[in-house]
């Protein structure tokens, strides 16, 4: 019979100052981990974004591999994107120096607890979590780390899914060029502009998009930012959030390239072979881009 093993790795570990810390991760096969983010307000009620900006970096390496490395804030949006559903935000309140904490899972396959689709086993000290922190903001302090891993025993996956994160600035507007990795199949593309339509104007960092490989037209052959938008409703569709007068909107500067968008394998895109993979992207504005290829890793 199946069993996971859940267990605390960082337990409510205050970091001495800001910097760079690592912990070693578990050596059986690894479904997903769950990042703890607590912390104080400070006078006022920090937002989910001061407190997920508490950590500016999630780096997990294999032999100093990448295989998963976001900010926390944009692991928040690939959580909602991921699991159709906003993560959860402890104590909402305004009080000074009352305790809050924001959750966020760091996931190693696109379902939880699958057997099949994971990180495999591993020796000690070859997987380990690095962590960057930004101890104090003006609207939070007190951080404190917490860390759980679930594992599932016995396991044989054979695959995981890798999480990267590429960042580019076009010098112009214009057509901008971003080179993609080759050699896995992708699940998926999350893209962040730090621009995005609002009030008057439509105004964009990612106008559109076209996706070549080996210079033709791939997939994408061309696609608006608006319409990426409206194809998240595959995803975590709309909630309450996406309303400015309820709540905040986790996803509102991300859009979703999607190659699983029937959730069977049928669609993903294979890049073994290729001799190039580009994202051609018509910048409205010369600010940054991100980009996160959700790639399949074949054990």
């Amino acid at each position: 019979m199946a069993q996971y093993l859940r267990s605390v790795i960082i337990n409510e570990e205050t970091p001495a100052a800001d910097g760079t810390y690592t912990y070693d991760l578990p050596v059986n096969p690894v479904s997903h981990l769950i990042l703890g983010i607590l912390c104080l307000n400070l006078t006022n009620e920090a937002s989910v974004y001061d407190i997920a900006d508490l950590i500016p970096n999630v780096h997990v390496m294999h032999r100093g591999t990448t295989i998963f490395q976001m900010r926390a804030r944009d692991l928040l949006a690939w959580n909602q994107i991921l699991f159709g559903k906003s993560p959860i935000l402890f104590n909402s309140v305004a009080d000074d120096k009352a305790v809050r904490a924001l959750p966020l899972v760091i996931p190693f396959g696109r379902t939880l607890y699958n057997p099949t689709e994971c990180f495999p086993d591993s020796k000690s000290g070859e997987l380990q979590l690095q962590l960057t922190v930004d101890i104090a903001s003006a609207e939070a302090d007190g951080l404190k780390l917490l860390l759980e891993s679930v594992e599932l025993l016995g396991a044989r996956p054979s695959r995981y899914l890798k999480q990267s994160t590429l960042v580019s600035t076009p010098t112009a507007v214009g057509t901008w060029d971003i080179e993609l990795p080759l050699g896995n199949d992708y699940t998926g593309i999350m893209l962040r502009a730090t621009t995005k339509p609002i009030a008057t104007t439509w105004t964009c960092t990612i106008e559109d998009i076209k996706l070549l490989a080996d210079n033709r037209e791939h997939y994408f052959s061309s696609s608006r930012w608006e319409g990426l938008r409206g194809s998240l409703i595959l995803r975590p569709g709309m909630e309450p959030g996406y309303i400015a007068a309820i709540g905040p909107d986790h996803i509102a500067h991300y859009a979703y390239m999607d190659f699983d968008p029937s959730h069977d394998d049928k669609w993903l895109m294979a890049t073994r072979g290729m001799s190039s993979l580009t994202l051609r992207i018509n910048a409205g504005v010369d600010d940054e881009i991100r980009l996160f290829p959700m790639e399949m890793v074949r054990v």
